[in-house]
Parts: structure tokens; sequence; C-alpha cells
């Protein structure tokens, strides 16, 4: 009796929980993010090393991230959707080109940002945002300052700005702990400076700008209506240092798990969204250009096939029949676009670049969804066509962040600039490795005997790069590893296919989803319209899940392993290397209730 007693109290405790949202001593959306951008570079689909390592870091805790551009902060609609705003100065993020620099902002623009804070969004801001006017006029001219009368984000960052000549000052290592080092000022940089005289009450001083004679606000934190700001005297603190930054990628990372905490508040049981399926903490793709012998094309897929991989070939008319019928036949293999001609874009014309997709798709009677580009080189009107023409992803930007960091291991949606034209598209980057079968197999080619031993040494060189590449770039960041492989170097003997045996029997000791980047770019899209809110009260929780689309085996990563869960539809706890997971089929609006 007693034992039924108490079952009926858990039951009515978490019936009332479910029912009435007053009883939640939390509730929270899961956040998602903007980082507003033109891109880097040459405005081709690249983007800053500082961006890069925030999608990074968003990734690992969960938050979906969209690159957009400035005409969002007239859309106030469409930004409550979102829970942080990244907003910078600097070039690389968003001064680029100059006219669209968010140094120049109109006070309708100001005032929505000022708003989205007030009702519940974080706002990371840097210098200089919003000092001119659209005009380029100088708001602090006249009266020497910025403040509520002639700049909009006064009240919202908690702060009035004058300049002053910071010489012979530092920037202290902040409260926060996250930097190790106090910051040294440059000449050339810091000679002049834009730096908060006066702060308002609700506004936190987080570190100080330090001379020998005085200390003025440096980083700050101030609560505004139900959100919060923080203000930064450079965006160099979130740039890495090996790209002239000021940080290391911990500490950036670091800075980003401080906005995400500050964003949720205190969370009680702590749950994250994972972007893969079925508790995956990273994906893995297989993927081949066109070029090679019928032989080579066969080792590929019988290697696909034997390890039942779905595999991408991105193809060009080049390919011969016996090949095409090879591929064809393959119940692993899908294929997607690699142009008409195999021509260098960076060469071609809007109509140029054009007709390349339109033929391409008509000598294979496909719609392509996905895109590779020759040689790798992209170029701005592919990718601004590949938006116009509805593709889905492409992957040409590739990933090398042993070297430097460039491309990224978390899907993007792209950015491109050209003249004072650009865009965010809905295209996605999903982006490569950098040293692909080419880059450890060319002797191929030069050479006019390739021996067993040359192979033997350069597909342990290429086994070695691939397991690295998994095991410090995508693992960490619980990313995807798109493979480029072509039949003529992988497929031309068994030794130089070694690497991808070794590979895939190290990815069965791994959490991966073996998947195309079409699957991928399909669920990353899903995960846009998501939305998530929390209710939780000590050891209950509920979940407000509402999709656009049928998302199949959403993954919830929990920090504890439930002890009941309270829904309908299919679900399953599973716990993969550590980790527990809820994993369920979500569909237009449903609730779960979860015991711990």
């Amino acid at each position: 009796m007693q034992i039924k007693a108490k079952q009926i109290i858990t039951f009515l405790v978490l019936f009332l929980f479910i029912q009435n949202k007053n009883i939640a001593q939390n509730s929270y959306k899961s956040p998602k993010a903007i980082i507003l951008t033109t891109g880097d570079g040459d405005g081709r689909g690249t983007i800053s090393d500082g961006i890069v390592l925030a999608l990074q870091s968003f990734n690992k805790q969960g938050i979906f991230t969209k690159l957009e551009n400035r005409e969002i902060l007239l859309k106030p609609i469409e930004l409550a959707k979102y829970t942080i705003l990244i907003v910078s100065t600097i070039r690389g993020y968003h001064d680029y080109p100059s006219p669209n620099s968010l140094t120049n902002m109109s006070d309708v623009e100001m005032k929505n940002i000022s708003n989205w804070v007030k009702n519940g969004g974080t706002l990371v801001a840097g210098n200089n945002i919003g000092r001119n006017w659209l005009n380029f006029k100088d708001r602090i001219e006249e009266e020497k300052s910025l403040y509520q009368n002639n700049w909009g984000l006064s009240d919202c960052l908690g702060i009035e700005l004058k300049e002053k000549n910071m010489l012979n000052y530092h920037l202290e290592k902040s409260k926060l702990n996250i930097w190790k080092n106090n910051f040294y000022t440059k000449k050339e940089i810091f000679k002049w400076f834009l730096v908060p005289f006066k702060t308002n009450p609700n506004a936190e001083i987080l570190s100080w700008w330090i001379s020998e004679k005085d200390s003025i606000p440096g980083i700050t934190l101030n609560k505004y209506g139900k959100g919060k700001s923080i203000f930064l005297p450079t965006f160099k603190l979130l740039h890495p240092i090996e790209d002239g930054g000021f940080s290391t990628r911990e500490e950036i990372d670091k800075f980003y798990h401080f906005i995400v905490k500050t964003a949720i508040g205190k969370q009680i049981n702590k749950i994250q969204i994972s972007p893969w399926k079925d508790g995956y903490s990273t994906a893995f793709c297989w993927t081949f250009d066109d070029g090679g012998t019928v032989k080579q094309y066969q080792t590929i897929v019988n290697f696909v096939e034997k390890n039942k991989f779905p595999t991408l070939f991105f193809v060009t008319p080049d390919v011969g029949e016996q090949e095409t019928k090879i591929l064809k036949n393959s119940k692993q293999i899908s294929l997607e676009g690699h142009s008409f001609s195999h021509p260098d874009f960076r060469t071609l014309s809007y109509f140029e670049t054009k007709n390349e997709f339109l033929k391409n798709k008509n000598f294979w009677k496909k719609k392509f969804n996905g895109f590779r580009f020759p040689y790798v080189s992209n170029s701005f009107w592919g990718m601004y066509l590949m938006d116009e023409m509805d593709f889905k992803y492409e992957t040409s930007i590739a990933v090398n962040h042993f070297d430097h960091i460039r491309g990224s291991v978390v899907p993007y949606n792209i950015p491109v600039f050209k003249d004072e034209l650009y865009k965010t598209l809905n295209v996605l980057e999903i982006s490569q490795i950098y040293n692909d079968d080419w880059f450890f197999y060319q002797k191929s080619l030069e050479v006019e005997n390739y021996t067993k031993k040359m192979q033997n040494y350069d597909s342990k060189r290429f086994e070695t790069y691939l397991k690295k590449y998994f095991n410090e770039l995508v693992e960490p960041n619980n990313g995807v590893m798109v493979y480029l492989g072509h039949p003529m170097y992988s497929g031309i003997s068994d030794i130089t296919m070694n690497p991808l045996h070794e590979m895939a029997s190290f990815l069965k000791t791994k959490n991966v989803w073996i998947t195309t980047p079409t699957l991928v770019a399909e669920r990353w899209n899903k995960l846009k319209n998501l939305e998530v809110t929390i209710e939780e009260a000590e050891n209950l929780m509920k979940l407000k899940i509402e999709t656009k689309s049928k998302i199949k085996c959403l993954s919830f990563k929990l920090n504890k392993k439930p002890e009941k869960v309270n829904y309908s539809g299919k679900h399953k706890i599973v716990e993969k290397e550590g980790t527990v997971y809820l994993v369920l089929d979500a569909e237009g609006e449903i609730e779960v209730g979860l015991e711990f």
C-alpha cells in the first residue's frame, strides 16, 4: 500500500508539473544564435577564424547557429526567434564591404536591437558598434561622446562612451577566469579608443583598462529588461592569436560557454540538443570525385558495398559508360554535381557558371542537391547561383586547423560578397578534409614506377592524417568529417586502399553516424526550425518540442539518466561513451516529461 501511495503521489506531482507552468522553478528556450557577418577573404564563402571557433563552440553546447546579414536587424519578428546575437565591427566579421560595416547603423536598427535585448535576448557587441550614421557621419563629433541622446544602444549596453588616448593602458584579464593574461596595448592599434566613461547601476564591470594613473571600464555585462548585453573593447578578444587576435582557441571556447550560460541562466538538470541522429556524437561522410579506370571504380564500389557505407560521387559527363553503370548499380552510392566541363569556376561569368550547372543537370537527368567545385576552387557566382537554383549544400571549402584555421567541422550557411553586393545564402557549407588522397598519392603521376615501398609510405601517412583529423578536430567539436577521394588515387592498389579499410575499422570504435552530406544538410535544415522550451522543477523536467517537419531520432544529451519518460510516442534512452541521450521522433508539437 505504501509503495502504491508513493507511486500515485509521484504521478500527481509530475502531472501537475506538466499541466501547470507556474509550478516550474526554471523555464527557458533552448537557445539559438545569430552571428552577423559578410564573410571573410575574397567573398567566396570563407568565414573568419573567430566565427569558425564560435560555430564549433556553440555546436558542442547544442546551440543551432545561423550566419546572417544586417537585414535581420530590420526584421524584428525574425530576430525574435533567436536568443543570442553576436555583432562585431572588425574586418573579417562584418566590416567588408565598408558600406555594410556595423560601425554605421541607423536609429531603427539600434532600437530593434535594444527591444530584442529587453525582451530576453543576449547581445555580444564590439567596440564602435553604431558609432556612425549610415551616411558615415560620426555621431561622436558634435557632443564628443556616445550617450542616450545620440546613440540608441546606450541604455541597452548600460554605458556611455568617449574617445580616449589609451597609449599607456593595458586591459586586464577579466573576472570570468577566461583569459590567463592581461592584454598589453600596441601603439598602432590603441592610440585612440572608444571606452566607457560612465556605466549604469545594472552594468557589471568584468575587466578594466589599467594605467599608472587610473582605471577605466573595459568589458561590461549589463542587465536590460529581461535580457543581457556584453560590451567588448575589441572583438580581437574573440579572434585567435595565430591570426592576429588576442586569445587562444581554448579561451574563445570558454567565452562562448559563458555566453550560453548567461543566455540560459541557472539549469537544474542540464540538457542539450544533439545535432546528430540517434545519440551519435559525430558524423562521417564518404565522398569521391570522378576520375579513374573501370577497375579503380569497381575497387571503391566493392569497399562501400562490403561495409554498407552510404557514399556520394560528385560527377561530370566525363564518367564513362561502364563506370556509370557500376555507380548506378550500387545500392550504397548516390550522385551529386561536379560541373559539366570541369572548369575553374573563378574564371567564369554569371551566365557561364549557370550553364555549367544546367548542362550537367540535363546530362544526368537529375536535380542535384549538392555540389563540389572542380579543383575545390569555388567562386562568388557559383555560390550565388547555387542559392538561386535551390542547391542545399556544397563541399569545397576544406578544413585545415593544423596549419591555421580554415573551414569548419560544423555546417554553416554560406555568406558571400562582391563589390557592394553581399548575401547570406541558404546553401550550407559542409567542409571536406584538406589533404585528400591526391595529396598523398600524387607521386603516382610523377614517377614512372610507383613502387610498393612508396605506396606503403604514403598510405601510412594518409592513415595517420585521417585519424588525427577525426580525433583532434571532429570528435572534440561534435562535428562532421567529409572524406574526399578519387578512384584514380585511392583505387591504385590494395596498399593505397589500406587507409580506407583502416578508417572503416577505426570508425566502428567511435560513436559516429556514417551518412552523406545530403542527409547532413537535410537534418541541419530541420534543426533550423526546431523550437524547444524547457521547464524544470527539481527532479522533474518538461520539454515542449515544436517542429515544422518530422525529425526522426531527434537526440537530447542529458546530464543524468531519467528514471521515467512520460511520452506516448516512439522514444528510447541510450547510453553511449558515458553520455546519456533521450532519442525520439518529433513531429508538429509534442510534450515530453522526464522524472529523475
